[in-house]
């Protein structure tokens, strides 16, 4: 099983990523709220992508596929 500190760590930035989108799209700077919104989902795949990584390689492990 993961680390919990994941699960914090993209609760915290969804947070500010939202907080963020709110003030930009209310100071009408709707092209960086966008920009926002695609940049912390960047980072929150780039954080998932080694568990999903961990889980295909714990899977083929279970199954022997070579």
């Amino acid at each position: 099983m993961a680390d919990i500190s994941v699960i914090f760590f993209l609760a915290g930035l969804a947070i500010v990523v939202t907080i963020l989108h709110i003030f930009l799209k209310q100071a009408n700077r709707e092209e960086y709220a966008y920009l926002t919104l695609i940049v912390g989902l960047v980072i929150a795949l780039l954080k998932i992508l080694p568990l999903v990584q961990e889980f295909f390689a714990q899977i083929k492990a279970v199954f022997n596929f070579y």
